[in-house]
């Protein structure tokens, strides 16, 4: 027989038996849908030092006649509750600590997935299988080829102007006016109501903005309010709605006094240098604000343009991608994610099994729901990490402190320690996914030149003008019509 062809027997046998220093046994049989089988064979030695750890624990617990708890031999300690029962306590020990060395010593990478175990034989060795999820595989597509042709958005007057209007309003006084009250009026108010004799809504000199629609404290009660003036009283009625939160008022009629003893508007201020300079921020003028605005709203879109694309690339990659996942771990994802859901609902004091009936759906239709979550989760951060190590994305020590420093001044991170190893090592992970990315779109992301944008616009307008060209011919419009849309002279003027 050739050296070679030893060698690999060997190694195929090697690869099949696995024996560790504390001789216990494993004999792996690799399966389908990434899953291992371990048999293990448990050596008498490990058994027996389980079974004293369990003898201690029972003996300290039982009481056995002419002995003090946890002061009995082991002989008498079987023959009190028969061995069956001692090698029952032993097992809880003994078959996560057998698994977990067989686990380690067959090199098997770590998934946070937990095994399934069956225990084989008890008596008088200890066998176990144990079925071990392997570390689930993506063969991806050619991503290279995928094209993505979206444009980012410009900044437009409009944006800006909202941007401007939110620092008015956030800057805004209330001036107090004689006129009568409109929509957007604050108004200070008296007001008892009441319902068959209780108290209902009553307020002393508060102040109360009157806007069309509100529920506050019922439907109909500003728009009553709209009108009145400052010294103005009324009384009136408002039909209480059948779905009323307090059940106690609901379907009633409530009968209002209301006196008003202050009408305020809204003052925005003027856009000025002094109201950008208001602000801090070493804003001397309006200009430097509206800059700075625009800049802000450029960097949004080139960041929404980024997600946008991150998205596109990333269910790409899993349409076009090979998996091999094991429904294990698709199960173990599946639980974390109605563990998730839970805990939001608790959150909220919301019972989850009174939540799902709630919505109409079986404790059966909500982990098929949570599976297909978790597997496409799971399939999404696969194909990520896959592409990373195809493109050796690469992140440098200086970086990640950048990132970890960037994180550090946001709130949920603040009182955080990210000076840690396993810090580090989490941050290079996002920050190795987030290069992969940026590789990909890199090489797909092909926006249309302004000249293809202005051809296909024209190409537009073309075939729109031949569109009407071969409907009906438009009436002529009289010429007081053409007349109309001459900008006469006093129009002129005033645009001056």
């Amino acid at each position: 027989m050739h050296g070679s062809t030893v060698l690999l027997l060997y190694k195929e046998l090697s690869d099949q038996l696995i024996v560790s220093e504390n001789a216990l046994k494993v004999t792996r049989d690799d399966g389908e849908n990434r899953q291992a089988i371990l048999h293990i064979e448990v050596e008498e030695d490990r058994v027996e030092k389980h079974l004293q750890r369990a003898h201690q624990k029972v003996s300290a617990r039982v009481n056995i006649p002419g002995f003090r708890k946890g002061k009995a031999p082991r002989r008498i300690v079987e023959q009190f509750v028969g061995r069956d029962y001692l090698l029952d306590e032993a097992m809880e020990t003994l078959v996560p600590e057998a698994v977990g060395v067989a686990v380690e010593e067959s090199d098997i990478e770590s998934t946070h997935t937990p095994p399934r175990v069956n225990v084989i034989e008890r008596d008088p060795i200890v066998k176990i299988d144990a079925t071990v999820a392997l570390p689930p595989i993506a063969k991806l597509g050619d991503y290279k080829k995928l094209s993505f042709d979206d444009q980012i958005e410009s900044v437009s007057e409009e944006q800006i102007t909202e941007q401007l209007t939110q620092i008015q309003e956030s800057k805004a006084t209330w001036e107090p006016v004689k006129r009568a009250a409109k929509f957007g009026d604050l108004l200070t108010i008296t007001s008892q109501g009441l319902v068959e004799g209780k108290d209902f809504a009553s307020v002393d000199g508060s102040e109360f903005l009157i806007e069309a629609g509100s529920m506050n404290p019922v439907p109909g009660f500003a728009e009553k309010l709209k009108g009145m003036k400052a010294g103005d009283s009324k009384e009136f009625e408002i039909e209480i709605p059948a779905d009323y939160p307090n059940e106690e008022f609901a379907n009633k009629t409530a009968n209002f006094t209301i006196e008003v003893s202050e009408v305020k508007k809204k003052e925005l201020p003027k856009l000025t240098d002094a109201l950008a300079a208001s602000l801090g921020e070493d804003f001397k003028t309006l200009a430097e604000l509206r800059a700075r605005i625009s800049d802000n709203l450029e960097a949004q879109a080139k960041d929404g343009l980024r997600r946008s694309l991150e998205e596109k690339i990333v269910d790409a990659l899993v349409e076009g991608a090979e998996f091999e996942v094991s429904p294990m771990t698709i199960e173990h994802e599946a639980e974390h994610v109605l563990e998730d859901q839970q805990r939001q609902l608790a959150q909220y004091n919301i019972d989850f099994q009174q939540y799902i009936q709630g919505i109409g759906k079986s404790s059966e239709e909500m982990v098929a729901e949570a599976k297909d979550s978790a597997e496409l989760r799971l399939k999404r951060m696969l194909v990520i990490d896959t592409l990373a190590e195809e493109t050796e994305a690469s992140v440098s020590d200086e970086e990640v402190a950048v990132e970890i420093a960037r994180m550090q001044e946001t709130p949920q991170y603040a009182n955080e320690n990210l000076d840690t190893d396993e810090a580090r090592d989490a941050v290079q992970h996002i920050l190795r996914r987030r290069t992969a990315i940026d590789q990909v779109i890199e090489i797909t992301h092909k926006p249309k030149t302004a000249k293809a944008r202005a051809k296909k616009t024209t190409e537009t307008k073309t075939d729109s003008a031949a569109s009407a060209k071969a409907g009906a011919a438009p009436k002529k419009k009289p010429a007081s019509s053409a007349e109309a849309k001459k900008p006469s002279k006093a129009a002129k003027s005033d645009t001056k």
